[in-house]
């Protein structure tokens, strides 16, 4: 007579924690609202020194409803709404001296990323590229430069805390940096 084990066989165990492990890799993951619209905003925010010194500091601030774009950014909040706001992402970054905030917005469509774009349009600026649109250094902010732009459904700034050459080109690099994965798949 064969004796029976108060455990399951062994060759149930592999499988059972082979899906409860990928069930909680999965549970980690974040999908985007609109998988078909391009990739989710987070996706293009750079790593820790991918521009170099530059690290995340604090938490990402993910916004995917109306609730959440307004407890990040209330002032703002209704213009991205407005011109169809799906979701977006604001990241500080820091290189020991100067700040650098990054936030990435997924607006739907090119036609609505363009219209935020025009909207938050400063009357003075640098053209960094005569791409279409233009990508844009806001020069009238007294103590810091944002850079703003649109690419596909994405609207981004990129917003120094001081007004310095350095910092200018700081928020090239991250210009730069995610421009390059904005598009690729």
């Amino acid at each position: 007579m064969k004796t029976r084990h108060a455990f399951f066989p062994k060759s149930w165990l592999a499988p059972a924690l082979a899906t409860a492990l990928l069930a909680a890799l999965l549970s980690q993951c974040r999908i985007s609202k609109d998988p078909g619209a391009g990739a989710d905003p987070q996706d293009y925010l750079p790593l820790d020194n991918d521009i170099s010194g530059y690290v995340k500091k604090g938490s990402v601030s993910l916004m995917t409803d109306e609730q959440s774009i307004y407890a990040a950014i209330d002032g703002a909040a209704q213009s991205y709404i407005t011109y169809g706001f799906e979701e977006g992402v604001v990241q500080l970054y820091s290189n020991g001296s100067v700040d650098i905030n990054v936030e990435i917005f997924n607006q739907g469509t090119e036609a609505n990323a363009q219209g935020l774009y025009n909207y938050f349009l400063p009357t003075s600026t640098q053209i960094l590229s005569l791409s279409n649109p233009a990508v844009v250094v806001d020069l009238s902010q007294a103590t810091s430069y944002t850079i703003q732009y649109t690419k596909q459904s994405i609207f981004m700034r990129i917003t120094t805390t001081e007004k310095s050459d350095f910092a200018l080109d700081m928020a090239k690099q991250f210009y730069y940096n995610i421009d390059n994965k904005i598009g690729v798949e």
